[in-house]
């Protein structure tokens, strides 16, 4: 989808896996069912936005962590981690109050890795860019 770089948590607790997404809006290609949205793939910044489609997987109630059951849209996409490369079934939501734009759940790294909850930044921190001094 063109995220090259995106802060996922990695929650078995919760089943789905949910990226961050705005302006949800969905349209028909010669009868398939698609998604639009926008990406902030920035923690707390809204800098910037990359304009993503995909074809509609499905769409099932989803119930979040506070309890409430809504109707989310699932994509199919590749996530890219390590030397690894595999599909995982997404829901688009706004996870801006979440710390994450991205939650990893238990489908998506089933049989895929184990979970140390000690543990933090396991695939390498980003690099920070070099501030400018004036």
């Amino acid at each position: 989808m063109g995220i090259r770089h995106i802060k996922a948590k990695i929650d078995t607790g919760a089943r789905s896996s949910s990226l961050h997404a705005l302006n949800i809006e969905t349209f028909d290609v010669d009868g398939v069912d698609m998604v639009r949205f926008a990406v902030q793939p920035h923690q707390r910044s809204d800098a910037k936005t990359i304009a993503c489609e995909a074809p509609v997987h499905d769409i099932r109630s989803v119930r979040s962590s506070s309890g409430q059951a809504s109707k989310r849209i699932f994509i199919l996409t590749e996530v890219h981690w390590l030397d690894t490369t595999w599909q995982v079934e997404l829901t688009l939501a706004n996870r801006n109050k979440m710390g994450f734009r991205m939650l990893m759940g238990r489908e998506a790294i089933r049989g895929r890795m184990l979970v140390d909850p000690g543990q933090s930044y396991f695939g390498g921190r980003p690099k920070k860019k070099k501030r400018k001094h004036w």
